[in-house]
């Protein structure tokens, strides 16, 4: 499967290319490599475009992980990425993540939305889920944003670098009403 272009007018997602290594390790930052489990380690460039050659592959091999950039509309700028993880019986998980230049601009509710949308029509999908830590609140708001609703807190959930962490699970249903999103940034 060839990585699809889809947009909503204000941000586009497509998929992460050699070219974008510099720009998504220059993006990353100390919330984004604590909130992944790295912290304080830093991506490198290389390691951004090994990682970069792996999700490449997983679209080719239509493996159960598909990763988008997530892009400006208007300038084409690296913003982030998003990425949808196939599980069993038509279950999925979503994660995402926005640089710091593009925060607060609701990138990351467009982004999920537009994920979302590809992979109950593209991939059967019929229930997303998200995990996210309880204090990530713009990352909590973004899930509302998109559509899902909020179903409760999962204890020490997720192992994220040494540590296990508690997470709140959203969940949306093609069923669901699709979020409305404002023309502007």
């Amino acid at each position: 499967m060839i990585a699809p272009r889809l947009t909503d007018g204000v941000i586009v997602l497509d998929r992460l290319t050699v070219a974008d290594a510099d720009a998504h390790s220059a993006g990353e930052d100390e919330e984004q490599a604590r909130r992944f489990g790295w912290y304080p380690a830093r991506s490198t460039a290389e390691g951004v475009r090994t990682v970069i050659e792996k999700w490449q592959l997983e679209w080719a091999s239509d493996a159960s992980t598909r990763t988008f950039a997530i892009r400006d509309v208007q300038t084409h700028s690296l913003a982030g990425g998003c990425q949808v993880r196939l599980r069993h019986g038509a279950i999925a998980e979503m994660s995402y993540w926005v640089f710091p230049t593009f925060r607060g601009m609701g990138f990351a509710g467009r982004a999920v939305s537009l994920a979302c949308q590809w992979a109950f029509s593209a991939l059967d999908v019929e229930r997303m889920e998200l995990y996210i830590e309880p204090d990530n609140a713009a990352s909590r708001r973004a899930a509302v944003r998109a559509g899902f609703t909020e179903e409760g807190v999962l204890r020490a959930r997720e192992q994220i670098g040494d540590q296990r962490r508690d997470m709140v699970l959203y969940s949306r249903l093609p069923s669901d009403n699709a979020p409305r999103q404002s023309a502007r940034r």
